[in-house]
């Protein structure tokens, strides 16, 4: 990751945990200072601050360990506000991939479970819940006043991450989870488009949603989400046209035209049938799915390769061993295959 590359990149290296290597957005301290005036006392908003990067921190390591407890692995987390990026690279398996993205949220649900009995006791339970509320809590006493109190900031920190972390939009994890989804269903390609269109109208209506009710917070995620997922959008068109076409002159349509003049010359060929086409145009799913397994495949290994390279064989931890070692027999067996 090239911290310099964007404004929302700009981050602060807190050094390498459990082989990852951890970034701080500069938005975190911002944040800080934010919640030190809108909660009232610094002592509750430092607080809070800190009860949130600590949920953050387990969020994004949740990522990092279901990627390498399924045959993945993960070497870099950017911590923000609103969940962080985990670099992971889960196997080419649905299922790791999917317990990749689904193990920050299990984190949060975790401690969510942890700490709900001490809501469920408060006086103000109702508002812990909605997630446009902070009740009052004291941070002045001695522990028997808080710990509730950092119990309470505890569910409310990881209750706001799971909310905003599941909604269905790039590139939070709820986004993720339905790219993964509609992946079953359609070709890879055609899955993103249609995860970033969702991304972009629950983006709007977020915004409009917010204007209408005067909330900022609603305003804030909705004009954060639309920019996101258009630029997404605007990068895949850019990538498709640049496949399509080359040096102005876009080759698909030659390729359309050349078969509409040689279908004058074979006028009498019988076309194939619906149930025959189907079946080609499933075969030609697979073709693309495996290709993509097959290149993700290969960079996972081109990265070991290279940390083996540079660093040597003691870098490598038993999961990234074992990975490479399973990576490179798929590799054999397709090409003994093909």
């Amino acid at each position: 990751m090239n911290p310099d590359r964007s404004v929302a990149f700009w981050s602060l290296p807190l050094g390498s945990w459990f082989a990852v290597r951890v970034r701080m957005s500069i938005i975190f301290p911002l944040v800080a200072l934010a919640l030190c005036y809108r909660l009232g006392t610094p002592a509750v908003g430092l607080s809070f601050a800190l009860v949130l990067f600590i949920s953050v921190v387990a969020h994004e390591f949740g990522h990092v360990l279901a990627a390498r407890v399924t045959g993945g692995d993960g070497d870099e987390i950017l911590l923000t506000p609103l969940g962080g990026l985990a670099f992971c690279y889960p196997a080419p398996t649905f299922q790791s991939k999917f317990w990749t993205v689904a193990g920050g949220p299990l984190v949060n649900v975790g401690f969510c479970l942890i700490t709900v009995v001490q809501v469920l006791n408060s006086a103000h339970a109702a508002q812990w819940f909605n997630p446009f509320e902070f009740p009052a809590v004291q941070m002045s006493g001695d522990a028997s006043v808080i710990v509730p109190a950092l119990c309470l900031m505890l569910f409310k920190a990881n209750w706001l991450l799971l909310l905003i972390n599941l909604i269905p939009v790039h590139p939070l994890d709820g986004g993720r989870l339905l790219q993964l989804v509609l992946s079953l269903k359609l070709e890879a390609h055609f899955a993103r488009i249609w995860y970033l269109r969702v991304g972009a109208i629950v983006g709007m209506t977020m915004l409009v949603a917010g204007l209408m009710s005067d909330n900022t917070w609603i305003m804030a995620v909705g004009a954060l989400i639309v920019p996101l997922n258009l630029a997404e959008s605007f990068q895949l068109q850019t990538q498709d046209h640049i496949e399509e076409s080359f040096m102005g002159y876009d080759f698909s349509q030659g390729y359309t035209s050349l078969e509409q003049s040689n279908g004058d010359e074979v006028e009498g060929e019988d076309r194939p049938g619906v149930l025959a086409r189907w079946r080609a145009q499933r075969e030609e799913e697979k073709r693309q799915k495996q290709e993509e397994e097959d290149r993700d495949m290969e960079r996972q290994l081109d990265q070991l390769l290279e940390k083996l390279h540079v660093h040597g064989d003691a870098s490598l931890t038993a999961s990234e061993k074992r990975r490479l070692q399973d990576i490179s027999e798929r590799l054999r067996q397709r090409g003994r295959s093909s």
